[in-house]
């Protein structure tokens, strides 16, 4: 099951080129840029990542703005394929594009989580390296879980070999963790849970209202089996990892959140991610997970913040994305 799409793109400035498909599986569009009339020392490349329920043009149009104060940057956005509804509560997906709306993955199936991040880690490789990456919502948290599982695997990487030196994150919804139960299992505890209150939470999360109601302008066949989700949910049982943080499980696979525990002790949680990282999110969410418990996995002395006023949709304005287009550029430095 592919999770990312790979169509070709073209850059046109200090480089042009086409890119070719790799399995048939991804598609990454780089939108044509100018330069300044002032021919800049390097080039900072930054993978794109856009929110669950969204696709490349809707981010590309989200963007824009700040992207046009940073015409030195090269912008390579990835596009999901797995087929979702959410986003008609956005102005930007209910009266923007008429295209189908995607997701990275099916967040009830750990396997398709897997599948993702190795999708997106096989790009960092083949076509990188890339300087960032920017992600808006599931976006940011697929780039947070690349992230993580790349620095737990490797620990003694340089930071040139990271797969991002830097990482954007808008209004960031909090990582997944999936995980094969055939694996290392010195995380796993030996205890059983009721997983009542994690499937309800899970549904009220991926099935909710405007997560499942049909897109004007988008076909039948583009539209996610609702029945098959519920299926996939019901099938979940509840397990403990050894710190007692509970996990929903199909048999094969595991799924919890990262530092998941600190919900339940209310701790402060481990630092997960040691990159320069800018957080763009609305400190008024209700939900700590639009935004700040990704900041908390971020190291503190290398996390910057800037609060905007629109909940979980973009933020917009002249003058807001000249100030986020500063501090994307003020990150990318201290990289």
């Amino acid at each position: 099951m592919a999770c990312t799409g790979y169509d070709g793109g073209q850059v046109k400035g200090s480089l042009e080129r086409k890119r070719k498909a790799t399995n048939g599986m991804f598609a990454i569009y780089a939108p044509e840029q100018q330069l300044s009339l002032k021919e800049p020392i390097f080039t900072m490349r930054v993978l794109c990542l856009h929110g669950r329920g969204s696709n490349n043009e809707i981010f590309q149009m989200q963007t824009a703005s700040f992207r046009a104060d940073l015409d030195d940057f090269e912008w390579e956005f990835v596009g999901g394929t797995t087929l979702h509804t959410e986003g008609n509560w956005s102005l930007h997906t209910a009266a923007f594009s008429n295209l189908p709306l995607y997701s990275y993955y099916n967040p009830l199936s750990p396997s398709s989580i897997i599948e993702a991040e190795n999708d997106i880690l096989r790009i960092t490789e083949e076509e990188g390296p890339f300087d960032g990456v920017l992600g808006y919502s599931g976006g940011a948290a697929l780039a947070s879980q690349i992230i993580i599982r790349d620095a737990i695997a490797h620990p003694f990487k340089s930071p040139n070999e990271f797969p991002f030196r830097f990482a954007i994150f808008i209004n960031g919804a909090s990582p997944l963790r999936a995980f094969r139960l055939s694996g290392p299992a010195d995380c796993l505890g030996d205890g059983t849970t009721n997983p009542e209150d994690l499937i309800k939470e899970a549904e009220g999360m991926f099935l909710r209202a405007s997560a499942t109601r049909k897109k004007n302008g988008v076909n039948d066949e583009d539209q996610p089996d609702r029945e098959a989700l519920l299926r996939a949910l019901a099938s979940f049982k509840g397990h403990v990892l050894d710190d007692g943080t509970p996990f929903l499980t199909d048999g094969e696979y595991g799924l919890t959140r990262w530092n998941a525990r600190t919900e339940i002790v209310k701790d402060k949680g481990e630092i997960l991610i040691s990159i320069p990282t800018l957080h763009i999110r609305n400190p008024a969410e209700e939900d700590m997970h639009h935004g700040e418990h990704l900041l908390t996995m971020c190291e503190p002395g290398l996390r910057r913040e800037y609060h905007h006023g629109y909940g979980h949709d973009f933020p917009r304005g002249r003058r807001e994305m000249k100030k986020i287009a500063e501090l994307i550029r003020e990150t990318a430095e201290r990289a």
